[in-house]
């Protein structure tokens, strides 16, 4: 008789260990999700211009004197939940243009007929892995994702793209059936070279906080 009663308490806990299983990571109902992305972003060329007080002229030779950057960013995204706490996303963004200054003696103005005011524009394409769990007690899901993204800058001195990782931590939330917000916080990394110019080669690290809002196809 105890052993019978040992067997049927151990039907029943793996009964219930299955139905906890299946709830956790079985597919969403809906895991395939399109989206916009809209926030704040910038750019760091102001990381390339010296201290107001080391400004010398030898510096300004070769780096800018001034840089105005940041503001809105937009873009979107779709993404694919393959169990409800891991997915992957691609996405498009597009930052705000940086107006970058150059001194009227310097590198940039010489080798580019007299060009002093850059107006350059960075945007990113990214392919991440989002790892998410719940917060208890509630239906929100606090995220972390990690990639690859590649950055282009596109200005009058240099065109070019830059494979460089980017991580991204934040909160979803979903908001009806169908659809899901997000809030969250991303850095890219970019790339600069101690040279001459270094305006030349540099690609920008990319900051950003930003609001999503997706819908879920199926």
């Amino acid at each position: 008789m105890p052993r019978i009663k040992q067997i049927f308490c151990l039907i029943i806990f793996l009964f219930n260990f299955n139905q906890i299983f299946a709830a956790e990571f079985s597919h969403s109902t809906y895991p395939f999700y399109l989206g916009i992305t809209g926030g704040y972003g910038s750019t760091t060329w102001e990381g390339l211009v010296p201290p107001r007080n080391k400004q010398a002229a030898a510096l300004l030779l070769s780096t800018p004197s001034d840089v105005s950057e940041g503001g809105g960013l937009w873009g979107y995204f779709m993404g694919y939940e393959i169990i409800p706490h891991f997915a992957l996303e691609a996405s498009y963004t597009h930052y705000p243009n940086a107006k970058v200054i150059f001194d009227e003696t310097s590198l940039v103005a010489f080798e580019n007929n007299g060009l002093t005011d850059l107006n350059t524009s960075t945007d990113s394409i990214s392919l991440m892995a989002k790892f998410m769990i719940t917060i208890p007690y509630t239906e929100i899901k606090a995220f972390s994702s990690a990639g690859a993204a590649r950055v282009h800058r596109k200005d009058i001195i240099k065109e070019c793209w830059r494979i460089s990782p980017t991580f991204s931590l934040g909160l979803n939330y979903n908001l009806a059936e169908h659809i899901m917000g997000e809030i969250g916080f991303n850095y890219t990394g970019g790339y600069g070279e101690s040279e001459l110019d270094p305006a030349e080669d540099y690609v920008p690290f990319l900051y950003s906080g930003y609001l999503r809002l997706a819908y879920r196809l199926w």
